[in-house]
């Protein structure tokens, strides 16, 4: 035989436990925030805003089945796959928020095509303005649509210091680039930020 009062005062227990404990699942859930930024290099200022970014170490360049030519535009001779490992640069991200407006410094590994389109990866650094840096490691496609070059990049990091100690970071970039050696890129990044529960 069913006990209702049994049933009852039981329903009416858990009905009160969840009503108090709702407010602890709630700060145990992380806090997303969507946010866009726009990276900038133009170390030779070919946008008319000033100087922006630089090259810090060409890294080193081989060029599978052929000798480097020593021009900086065409380090491989046409027609031949290029590989370049250690290439480091500084740029700029800007957005709206504090938690992604700062320097984005990079270390990046590619193997290109005699078309210059392939695969690139490396690691990066944003050391923001506000205080706390974003380090973490990235994997980029780099094709080729009529005379400009598309750099697709997705990234993680994690935040160290700062407001954004014990975050995550994940983001997307598209980066038009107009020559087959990039000297100037102005890209659109998408970015999505967790906070740890109770933030």
């Amino acid at each position: 035989m069913i006990n209702y009062r049994f049933v009852r005062v039981n329903t009416i227990f858990l009905t009160a436990a969840l009503v108090l404990l709702l407010p602890a699942f709630a700060a145990a859930q992380a806090v997303t925030t969507e946010l866009t930024a726009t990276e900038f290099f133009d170390p030779m200022n070919l946008f008319g805003n000033g100087s922006v970014g630089t090259y810090i170490n060409p890294g080193t360049l081989t060029c599978p089945g052929a000798q480097p030519t020593g021009n900086p535009m065409q380090p491989c001779p046409p027609g031949s796959r290029m590989n370049f490992r250690g290439v480091s640069w500084e740029s700029r991200v800007m957005s709206l928020s504090p938690l992604l407006t700062g320097w984005f410094y990079n270390e990046g590994n590619n193997n290109f095509d005699a078309h210059g389109t392939g695969q690139v990866w490396g690691t990066f650094r944003i050391e923001l303005d506000a205080g706390g840096v974003w380090e973490g490691s990235w994997t980029a496609d780099r094709s080729k649509v009529e005379d400009v070059w598309i750099v697709r990049v997705r990234g993680v990091g994690r935040g160290r210091g700062g407001a954004v100690d014990g975050m995550q970071l994940h983001f997307t970039e598209v980066a038009p680039m107009p020559t087959f050696i990039p000297i100037v890129w102005l890209g659109s990044m998408d970015a999505e930020i967790l906070a740890p529960p109770s933030r």
